[in-house]
This record gives structure tokens, C-alpha cells and sequence, in this order.
């Protein structure tokens, strides 16, 4: 009998970043067993101070793209002369997601700052500690949404490049006021099947404190 450990180590390394995906719309109920994991994810104080975008528009989704794309140029643009082949390659995967029948956008809000509200923030050098909180805690719903598409067949990937025009992707989906895109997590049947990137050496990742 196969243990839940070795069924999860299998999803977590078969999993892979998927850019390209097939010309096939997901099923609602597909959708919303990917954001039922998202769901059950830890988060600080169990506030959940994160909601999910879900972007299912052809014209909405082409419409991001675009103001991505025009941001990725301006960009190349401002770049070295002898730089400027290299970036416009590098930001061209930006909008790798255009592709995909859905997008998620995972938004998150800074939460009560407990050490900044005692004084501590000088002392302890914690910066914006609510901030830190809302993050993680948008993080740990992102992977476990990638785990859930890799278990269900569908292709994903965790895109934080498009951000480059956080403005306004936020005005193209009405992000409300005081929250923040943390990423874009494309979503579709996958059309490519890429090998699996090297990995560290597990001691090359850890240090044991004795």
C-alpha cells in the first residue's frame, strides 16, 4: 500500500511549471477543487487575508497580457545597449499566460502588525511584519493550489514577472483599495510536458543547529 507520504513526495515531483497549455476550457467544478486546496491552507491567525481573482474572459485575459507586454517593453527599452537582446528575451515570458483558459490572481491586504502596535519594530528590526504575514500566508495557498492542479491532471505556474504591471493588471481587475496582486497563477490542460529541473543537494540547503 502506497503511504501519504510517497502519494504527496509524487505529486511535489511530478509537479512542473507549466507555459503552455491546450485549447480546452476547465470545468468549473475542476476549478473549484484546485481553489478548495487554496482554502485549506495555513495562513497567520487563521485571518486568510488573501481572495482569488479567477479570470476566465479570453478578452480579459488578452487584455492583461497586453499591459504586460507594453510594460516589457518599456523596460527593453530603458536596458543597456549590449543588455537589451537578453532582456527582451527574458521579458517576453511575462506573458506566457495569455494561453491559458483561466488565470488566477491571489490579492493580499497587510494585517495587525502585533510587534509594530507593542513598540518593538525599532528593537526587533521586524519591518512591516503584517505584511510579511499576509504574504507567507498567500504563498502557502498558491502551492497548495499548484499541488491540487498537479494531482487533477492540469497544468499551472506560479508567475510573479507580470507584475511588472501591477498597476494595471490591479485596474484591469478591480483590485479594491489596500490590496495587493502577490502573483498570477495560469491555469489549463497542459500542452507540454517539461523534464524536471536540477535541485540542490539536500545538504546544500541545510544547516542542523545543535
Amino acid at each position: 500500500m502506497t503511504s501519504s507520504y510517497e502519494t504527496l513526495m509524487s505529486i511535489v515531483r511530478e509537479r512542473r511549471s507549466v507555459r503552455r497549455w491546450r485549447d480546452e476550457e476547465l470545468p468549473d467544478a475542476l476549478i473549484e477543487q484546485i481553489l478548495e486546496a487554496a482554502r485549506w491552507a495555513p495562513s497567520a491567525g487563521n485571518r486568510q487575508a488573501y481572495r482569488l481573482l479567477i479570470v476566465r474572459s479570453r478578452e480579459k485575459i488578452a487584455a492583461m497580457a497586453g499591459v504586460v507586454r507594453r510594460a516589457a517593453q518599456r523596460i527593453a527599452e530603458g536596458a543597456r545597449a549590449e543588455l537589451a537582446e537578453e532582456a527582451a528575451s527574458y521579458l517576453a515570458n511575462f506573458h506566457h499566460f495569455e494561453g491559458a483558459p483561466v488565470v488566477v490572481a491571489p490579492i493580499y491586504r497587510s494585517g495587525f502588525d502585533l510587534r509594530r502596535a507593542l513598540g518593538g519594530e525599532e528593537e526587533q528590526g521586524t519591518g512591516d511584519n503584517g505584511g510579511l504575514d499576509a504574504l507567507s500566508s498567500v504563498a502557502a495557498a498558491i502551492m497548495s493550489m499548484l499541488l491540487a492542479a498537479q494531482a487533477l491532471g492540469v497544468g499551472a505556474c506560479w508567475m510573479t514577472g507580470p507584475l511588472i504591471a501591477r498597476r494595471e493588471l490591479g485596474e484591469l481587475l478591480e483590485v479594491p483599495r489596500g490590496w495587493e496582486i502577490a502573483a498570477l497563477v495560469p491555469l489549463g490542460r497542459p500542452a507540454e510536458a517539461p523534464p524536471a529541473p536540477p535541485r540542490r543537494a539536500l545538504g546544500q540547503l541545510v544547516r542542523w543547529i545543535e
